[in-house]
């Protein structure tokens, strides 16, 4: 009796694998799943490809998703029932793209995308320690940048390398990414800054407003 039991163990060992791995196709997932470009100017026209597996396979089984329902989610309002979408987004923001497959007995599998759709290939913003532009003859005032592009993180010191500075503040030229500067005189002055990123060949210009005043 042990030796029969020794002999069904491998058997039901067997079993269990397989009705596991089969358990492991229950539910649908995504072979191949893709959003580009991931980040560019309006109108940025977008391509979404969605090819899954698994799951309730009941359809014809030469098709491409095997009888699943693909459901694209654009995060604008926009939505798209096909394997291979378009969509063309037409305002600046930052957008989560998802995208569920679904087979007849409601399994579903997600993916989701992040798009960065920018209002222009650079955007520049310079700044100061003195937000509001009012200073006096005795303040130091600390110059400095923020700028987005596709492959430039606003957050990331590292990026700004990419780009070339031109300050004007008070008659005087400054090339550096943060110059300091101390107004000596009391008035109004418009602070100029020329960025060039060589790599898009591209220049924004932007201005700082100052009122200055004596200390």
């Amino acid at each position: 009796m042990k030796r029969a039991l020794l002999l069904l163990l491998p058997a039901l060992l067997l079993v269990f694998l397989v009705i596991a791995g089969c358990d492991d196709e229950s539910k649908p997932s995504f072979t191949r799943v893709k959003v580009f470009p991931a980040c560019g100017v309006v109108p940025l026209q977008v391509e979404g490809l969605a090819i899954a597996s698994g799951g309730n396979e009941s359809g014809d089984p030469t098709g491409g998703n095997n009888n699943l329902e693909i459901q694209w989610n654009f995060g604008d309002g926009s939505t798209s029932q096909t394997s291979i979408a378009y969509h063309t987004f037409t305002e600046a923001n930052t957008y989560s793209v998802v995208v569920t497959g679904t087979d007849p007995d409601g399994n579903k599998a997600t993916a989701s995308f992040p798009i960065t759709v920018l209002a222009d290939t650079l955007i520049i913003t310079p700044l100061s320690n003195f937000p509001d532009g009012a200073v006096t003859t005795a303040d130091i005032v600390q110059f400095d940048l923020r700028a987005t592009a596709c492959d430039i993180d606003p957050d990331i010191p590292g990026d700004y390398v990419k780009m070339t500075y031109h300050w004007s503040i008070d008659g005087h030229e400054f090339f550096g990414q943060q110059p300091r500067y101390q107004f000596t005189v009391p008035g109004d002055y418009d602070v100029t800054l020329a960025v060039t990123y060589p790599e898009l060949a591209v220049v924004r210009h932007s201005t700082l407003a100052f009122t200055v005043t004596g200390p």
